[in-house]
């Protein structure tokens, strides 16, 4: 079956579902903010488990931030924070647990939810919901309050993935759920095999066909959904 999926990786461009509002990971970090002057963000710092997220010994709070967007008609934003925690599951998620706060142009938080950390899982993606009320621009601010540097408590940034909801509009199916239905399974591999053969419509489509964010819905996308249904990982490939 693989080499069936290799063979149907041509390339085809995105578009057929609703786009993903902001997207940070590899080679999708443009305009994204990292406030630690010797890390750049680029793909090796993301490889590297570099954007990490903590309270440093002096009380400076090291914070990844998302480039400005437009806030009109959104009653709310999906966030899905994927990151990599300790390898050796030495933490502890109460103290690890990142946060997600909304920006307005003055930079003041109008908005803030706090990601729930599972135990014993080095890699995991956190999902929340964050109510947007009515502002022009805003950017979201992810942090993580309670996670010391001295500590083994620092979760590194590996992706991060946003949908809006819009004023009597639903909300954005989870990651990897491309047909909407609640479940990431064999159905939403299907549906992308059948988009790369020209089969599908795009009314099939209620979640991003292209899992991965990197503007293409290929064998990639269809490799990401089957780690999901094992539990190796969600969001695109580390």
């Amino acid at each position: 079956m693989l080499i069936v999926m290799t063979m149907l990786a041509m390339a085809v461009r995105a578009g057929v579902a609703d786009e993903t509002m902001l997207f940070f990971g590899l080679n999708h970090y443009e305009d994204w903010t990292y406030n630690r002057s010797y890390i750049v963000v680029d793909n090796d710092a993301i490889n590297l488990n570099q954007i990490t997220l903590f309270t440093s010994e002096d009380g400076r709070q090291y914070t990844l931030e998302s480039p400005a967007f437009a806030c009109q008609g959104i009653d709310s934003l999906r966030v899905a924070l994927q990151c990599r925690l300790a390898y050796d599951n030495d933490y502890s998620p109460n103290k690890v647990a990142p946060r997600v706060e909304l920006l307005d142009a003055d930079r003041t938080a109008v908005e803030a939810r706090d990601f729930t950390v599972e135990p014993n899982q080095f890699l995991q993606t956190m999902v929340v919901t964050v109510a947007v009320p009515v502002l022009q621009q805003a950017t979201l601010l992810f942090s993580a309050p309670r996670a010391m540097e001295s500590e083994n408590n620092l979760p590194a940034v590996k992706q991060v993935q946003v949908w809006a909801v819009t004023a009597g509009g639903t909300e954005q199916p989870k990651p990897g759920d491309i047909n909407g239905d609640g479940n990431v399974d064999v159905a939403d591999v299907n549906l992308i095999i059948n988009l790369m053969l020209g089969k599908a419509n795009a009314s099939d489509f209620r979640g991003n066909a292209d899992v991965t964010g990197d503007g293409l819905v290929d064998v990639g996308d269809v490799n990401q959904i089957i780690n999901m249904m094992l539990g190796k990982q969600t969001l695109a490939s580390i």
